[in-house]
């Protein structure tokens, strides 16, 4: 018996379907996209030292005046001014979750630090009320961009506590100029 019309072959449509639903897939070795873990205007002031993941760092002769820690209107960054702010912790919740294993990058930058004495400058990440991120430098220093990456420690749900510390002595300036979480499963 002849046939005439076109060969229908279910096994060939469903090859070619799976090839075209495949061929729009990401592809499983692209890296994740960062996202923002924290906005620059949401950072409250966190004073009452039961709350404070850094407070064992609290010197006893301790400021902060809160015109001492801003967000900056030209760049958009938290900017902390150590001559009005010696020590300041600010608090708010994460924007996205966590999961253990995620790469959590800094960025922040400190302009030229000096004091009257030769000291040690010092700013700090927390999730969840534990310290998971440090970073320190001599003064007096250079200007230094600052760019870390550190591993999650653990799974933390979308709105868990995020925490960032700034101390040091002398007229100093501190910006954060972000905190990114970059899934890795």
């Amino acid at each position: 018996m002849a046939m005439t019309g076109p060969v229908r072959c279910p096994e060939r449509r469903l090859l070619a379907l799976l090839a075209l639903l495949a061929s729009g897939c990401p592809d499983d070795d692209e890296p994740a996209e960062p996202v923002a873990l924290v906005e620059p205007g949401a950072w409250t002031r966190v004073e009452d030292p039961t709350l404070d993941a850094f407070a064992a760092l609290r010197p006893d002769d301790a400021v902060c005046n809160d015109s001492g820690w801003f967000v900056d209107p030209f760049t958009g960054v938290l900017e902390v001014q150590t001559e009005l702010c010696d020590y300041v912790t600010l608090e708010q919740p994460t924007l996205a979750a966590i999961a253990a294993g995620d790469a959590i990058t800094v960025r922040a930058y400190h302009d030229v630090l000096s004091a009257d004495t030769p000291a040690t400058g010092y700013v700090g990440l927390a999730l969840d009320g534990e310290i998971v991120w440090t970073y320190e430098v001599a003064i007096p220093s250079d200007p230094v961009d600052i760019e870390q990456t550190f591993t999650a420690p653990r799974d933390l749900p979308i709105g868990a506590s995020v925490q960032v510390h700034v101390h040091n002595h002398g007229p100093n300036t501190w910006e954060l100029v972000g905190v990114q979480v970059t899934p890795q499963g």
